[in-house]
């Protein structure tokens, strides 16, 4: 073999060493050569001029091993990688090169992401993280609702069930301190994809054998932008635990095959990783699929002649310790399903977040390849990203919209393109193989053709998949760069730019406005899109204005009428799969600018827009009626009794009612959508304010200060209250005034005999619309408040009928 001559090694020096040691080369250090541009010259002239010869030595070692198999097969020899007991596993401190690669790693995913320590909390994130009580504190009754509740709650049902990514977000919010404040729940995503890297690294390198693979697969990830999703958003943290649990279960596999008497050890590790995955999230039972594929490319070409099941039995054999460390995990996973599908009440079909929900069959089948095949499109040019790919971003199949089926067709012909490459270059590109054959199995969970999920497509699906594009790609660049005698050229090259894409698309995700500005760009035909956009254009300006201008208003109107005729198709969809929201957000619109006119003194124009509003809300108000009746029947299949069925509903719907029948000043029309607010959502304030407010305006001053009161029982932390009974009880000409004024601040006298009787009553208003609601729970602790801070003791009527 050719020997390479080094001069005194530094850190390029290293890295170049290993690289050609791991290529087959000899290497010398050399002292005597003068300085390290010379030193560089010479690696290169040596690299350079071995690559001919290489591969005459690789024709004839691969003629010879061929010979050799023909008259003797090695049960430890494998094509592509070295016999096991020649294969040492290679240490994270073997040598000063690798502990430079982890920091290298480190900052070249800090430069590109440097941007993305700033973005907020937003989308998703802002119902998880800032609406999560569990997370307000270490106790053993927050630990409890985490594990023995979903992960949406309590802002939604949902059958998904992640404790361990809801501790790691309890880990930032208390034991760090970070509360709200975005900063540190971002260093914690940088630190895990960071990990993340270093463990593809580790894999693809035991993999292929080669640094140099192994460097541009690792960084090729790394800075990827169709990961800014999984990582700058901060709810991609399950997808980042998960990744990393498969990756670490996946490495310590590696590792056990390699590990002599601490085997047992490596495996436990495997173990443990898998089953904290399935906590994190569901996708990480893949981890099944990384030991299946192992085994597929490394060790069944080496097992002994045979029938199949001769060499299944080989392979067991071989496997079985591997194979029996994962049952836990899948055990667990399957627990995990069958306890959320026993104990959730989620009777809704998120249609247009996934359409395919409503799709046929053939028609779902097909319309998933055509995802798949945009997935890769994103990963080889990821231009446009969004947030978003609900309904009607992507049509299904067959429904006339000729892009689609197109698409849909040349991705079937892709996918068994790259699979029969995948299966042919086995021998030959093992590191291509897997990470083509990875990417396929990583995404099968998500990719909505086993079965469907909650959403037709979404970036952060593409996290663990996306390494085996990365080593497929990096076996592909780094071929073709050789071939070209680029060297690192072409891949330094091909990482600058996805990197640079990278630290542009974080910028999208600042804030709403800039997040649903660019998700409306690249995906027009969504719904949601569309109404997101609009309503950031609002909260954007309600922060800095009180009431925004009316061109703002008119921009947000016409995002939100966009969504709606995306949503009214023809024939119109099913009343079950219809959204209320994209009627609240329209009614919103309507309202503000009746208020606008109203404060220019053009009153007619103004109730105008008011009657725009309440039409929106009577069709708001009639689905969500149609969408209890639903649940109730859903909850009667259940088993659950009628008695115990509580009504829900989405209490914007009369909130917003109140507001616009107030702004007509018909108070006498709020009362009752103030009522039913107060039924479904008695823990929500509004609806104590609202139906004080229409009581007090109706003359019901009585009636008014019992809301009042019952809204500072719910919610005590909010002075207004004591505001609102000061001046209801002036107009009852109670006095002294029950309500004390000292400066600035009002207190209540809770001890005269009119406030505590009416305290009473309110307590024992408020207690029965808990129980009502299902919220017993809740209704203990008010009970256990207002004993303790009131010295009351609330008898609650019967319930109603």
């Amino acid at each position: 073999m050719r020997a390479v001559v080094f001069g005194r090694a530094g850190f390029l020096d290293s890295f170049m060493a290993d690289a050609l040691t791991a290529a087959g080369h000899e290497t010398i250090i050399d002292d005597k050569i003068p300085n390290r541009a010379s030193r560089f010259l010479a690696i290169l002239r040596a690299s350079f001029s071995s690559i001919s010869s290489n591969r005459t030595r690789a024709k004839d070692k691969a003629s010879r091993s061929r010979q050799a198999a023909g008259k003797s097969r090695k049960p430890n020899s494998a094509d592509g990688r070295q016999d096991v007991k020649e294969v040492k596993p290679n240490k994270l401190s073997s040598g000063p090169s690798e502990l430079w690669l982890v920091w290298g790693l480190g900052l070249l995913i800090l430069i590109f992401y440097s941007n993305s320590f700033s973005a907020g909390l937003l989308f998703d994130s802002e119902s998880i993280v800032k609406m999560d009580p569990r997370l307000r504190g270490v106790s053993l009754a927050n630990a409890r609702d985490i594990f023995a509740r979903n992960y949406w709650w309590p802002t939604d049902e949902s059958v998904l069930y992640r404790p361990l990514t809801t501790l790691s977000y309890l880990f930032n919010y208390t034991i760090l301190g970070n509360g709200e404040n975005p900063g540190g729940y971002h260093v914690v995503n940088f630190v895990l994809h960071w990990a993340n890297s270093w463990l593809v690294f580790l894999i693809a390198r035991r993999l292929a054998g080669r640094l140099d693979l192994a460097a541009v697969t690792a960084s090729l990830f790394a800075v990827h932008p169709v990961n800014t999703e999984a990582v700058t958003n901060v709810v991609g943290r399950a997808d980042l635990l998960a990744a990393f649990c498969v990756l670490l279960s996946g490495w310590s596999y590696l590792e056990a095959q390699f590990s002599g008497a601490r085997r047992a050890r490596w495996l436990a590790i495997t173990g443990v990783a898998a089953c904290l995955g399935v906590t994190a999230k569901e996708n990480a039972v893949m981890i099944a699929g990384f030991v299946v594929l192992d085994d597929f490319l490394w060790r069944w070409p080496v097992l002994p002649n045979g029938n199949r099941l001769e060499r299944l039995k080989a392979l067991f054999q071989k496997s079985w310790a591997g194979y029996l460390a994962l049952i836990p995990g899948i055990l667990l996973i399957w627990l995990i399903r069958r306890w959320v599908a026993s104990t959730a009440l989620v009777f809704e079909e998120f249609f247009l977040d996934n359409p395919l929900i409503g799709a046929a069959p053939f028609q779902r089948f097909i319309t998933a390849l055509g995802i798949i095949g945009r997935y890769l499109q994103l990963l080889v040019f990821p231009q446009k990203l969004s947030a978003d790919y609900s309904f009607n971003q992507i049509p299904l199949f067959g429904t006339g919209h000729s892009e689609t089926d197109v698409i849909a067709w040349i991705s079937l012909l892709l996918i068994g393109v790259l699979l029969l490459a995948a299966i042919y270059l086995r021998a030959r590109q093992k590191l291509f193989s897997w990470g083509m054959l990875f990417f396929f199995l990583m995404l099968l969970p998500t990719s909505n053709l086993l079965f469907t999920i909650g959403s037709i497509m979404a970036e952060r699906f593409l996290y663990l998949p996306s390494i085996g594009f990365c080593a497929a790609s990096a076996a592909v660049l780094c071929e073709v760069s050789n071939r070209l005698r680029l060297r690192w050229t072409l891949p330094i090259i091909v990482i600058s730019a996805l990197g640079v894409r990278t630290f542009v698309r974080n910028a999208d995700w600042r804030d709403d406005l800039t997040l649903w500005t660019s998700s409306v760009a690249a995906a027009p035909g969504s719904y949601k899109a569309h109404m997101l956009y609009g309503e950031a254009i609002l909260a954007d300006a309600e922060r800095k204005n009180a009431i925004p201008s009316e061109q703002v208003i008119d921009e947000a109107l016409k995002q939100h009428e966009i969504a709606r005729s995306i949503l009214d198709t023809n024939p119109p969809l099913p009343l079950k799969w219809e959204n209320i929201t994209s009627y609240l957000h329209i009614a919103k619109d309507y309202r503000l600018k009746g208020q606008l006119a109203d404060n220019a003194g053009r009153r007619d124009e103004g109730i105008k827009f008011y009657r725009k509003s309440l039409e929106a809300l009577g069709k708001a108000q009639e689905l969500d009626r149609f969408k209890n009746q639903l649940s109730r029947e859903y909850r009667l299949r259940r088993g659950i009794p009628a008695g115990e069925i509580p009504d829900i509903g989405n209490f914007f719907v009369y909130e917003s009612l109140c507001l616009t029948y107030g702004r007509l000043a018909e108070w006498e029309k709020c009362e009752a959508p103030a009522r039913y607010l107060q039924h479904i959502a008695p823990e929500q304030p509004s609806g104590y304010q609202l139906l004080g407010a229409a009581d007090f305006n109706l003359g019901r001053y009585h009636d008014a200060a019992e809301q009042f009161l019952a809204g500072l029982l719910v919610n005590p932390a909010n002075s207004d209250w004591l505001t609102s009974l000061r001046t209801t009880y002036e107009n009852l000409g109670i006095e002294p005034n029950p309500v004390l004024e000292r400066g600035t601040t009002l207190s209540l006298r809770s001890e005269a005999p009119y406030v505590r009787d009416q305290l009473t009553r309110s307590a024992e208003m408020v207690l029965r619309l808990f129980k009502e609601s299902g919220k017993s729970e809740e209704a203990q602790e008010l009970q256990n408040r207002v004993l303790k801070e009131y010295s009351l003791r609330p008898e609650v009527s019967p319930r109603k009928s």
